[in-house]
């Protein structure tokens, strides 16, 4: 019966005799009539566009990366652009539509608190004081143990290491020891090797156990404790686990090692922090008064310059009365201070800056007639110096 029905349409259709109920039946009306199924629109991911506006502003200005300047635009997006940088996670989630490389990390925008200090606080604290000829290189080159592929740590609660300074001549000398045979690089044997004091190398990056928790058993029944690792490049995690360092030091694509322990630190006689004491001396801050004979310098009884030495002092001061910053004349040292565990160079930044509002400015003729004036010399008693620079020991050391 269906079967001559349907026959009987299609002779009324080669007759074009069709009627409504004809055309209400037919199936190419169904699929004429039916509903189109929506798309389901693809959320867009707010930070993307979030980004994307910085990439257009950056365009817009000639690759110029935006600043911390008054236009509230630019200030805005520099904000944005700092705190993308300062969350590895975001750094890995926006590098598809990085397009720029803004987010690499030779591209950080750092605030230079050195050009308007709030206090000597944020002096001590501020890494940004030095370029790159300020620090000392690694004795040996790391990086056939780093990943050939780009990618996030499995951990990122890295920040930067409060008191680096303290931790920086460890890794000074554990690199001198891996250089002359001391110490070996290893593979990595157990994770119940891992004790504070110990040395290993993740993904390229030398670091040092600083402590380890107390032990408890976790949800799986195996041992885990919450270790404090500082890293050589100055940064330092508190929160990452036992059992996730050493599924990083395990990680094939991340070539973990350890570093071999020195036979006296085994033993008990010694300690890295012991044998570190004669290799950690960063220079030396000294404090001279001037010999010259020019009545508008030598009527100043307590006009003092302080500086710092990387090595002698008195190797420094040799060519004094041929260099502007002596004022062209010899010097004589009143006052000098070691500085061990801490960069020279940012003690004295510090302290010059603990004395900005006694600094004399000094216009002294050179021999070919231009104008020097040179910085560093104060107008201030030797015994306010002297208690200056013990008060930012102490504040170094607490």
């Amino acid at each position: 019966m269906h079967y001559c029905a349907r026959n009987n349409y299609g002779e009324r259709k080669k007759m074009g005799k069709l009627n409504l109920d004809d055309m209400f039946s037919d199936a190419i009306f169904d699929e004429l009539i039916a509903e189109t199924p929506k798309k389901q629109a693809k959320p867009v991911d707010p930070e993307f566009e979030k980004f994307q506006e910085i990439i257009e502003w950056v365009k817009k200005n000639g690759g110029k990366e935006p600043e911390k300047s008054r236009d509230m635009t630019e200030r805005r997006l520099f904000s944005r652009l700092k705190g993308y940088r300062d969350k590895p996670e975001m750094i890995v989630k926006l590098a598809d539509v990085d397009e720029l490389n803004l987010l690499a990390s030779q591209n950080s925008v750092l605030e230079n608190l050195i050009k308007n200090p709030k206090s000597i606080d944020d002096i001590l604290n501020d890494d940004t004081l030095f370029d790159k000829k300020d620090k000392v290189d690694s004795l040996l080159d790391l990086s056939r143990y780093k990943r050939t592929i780009s990618a996030a740590d499995k951990y990122s609660t890295r920040k930067r290491a409060s008191h680096f300074e303290r931790y920086e001549p460890l890794f000074k000398l554990v690199q001198k020891e891996i250089a002359n045979g001391t110490r070996k690089i290893i593979p990595v044997d157990t994770e119940k090797n891992i004790k504070p004091g110990k040395f290993y190398i993740d993904n390229g990056i030398l670091l040092y156990v600083l402590s380890v928790g107390k032990y408890y058993e976790d949800k799986h029944g195996y041992r885990n404790a919450k270790l404090h690792l500082i890293y050589e490049n100055g940064t330092e995690n508190k929160e990452i686990l036992l059992r996730s360092f050493a599924s990083n030091l395990f990680d094939k694509n991340r070539h973990g090692r350890m570093v071999t322990e020195v036979m006296s630190d085994v033993m008990g006689e010694t300690t890295v922090e012991e044998r570190t004491e004669e290799f950690i001396t960063t220079g030396y801050i000294y404090v001279v008064r001037s010999r010259s004979s020019n009545p508008e310098i030598s009527k100043y009884k307590n006009l003092y310059k302080i500086g710092f030495a990387g090595e002698s002092i008195e190797k420094r001061i040799a060519n004094a009365e041929n260099e502007a910053t002596y004022l062209y004349a010899p010097v004589q040292i009143v006052a000098t201070w070691k500085v061990q565990n801490f960069s020279g160079r940012k003690l004295e930044t510090a302290i010059h800056h603990r004395f900005e509002d006694k600094q004399v400015q000094i216009s002294v003729p050179t021999v070919n007639g231009k104008i020097e004036n040179p910085k560093e010399w104060y107008l201030i008693s030797l015994d306010e110096i002297e208690a200056s620079i013990n008060d930012i020991v102490v504040k170094l050391n607490s």
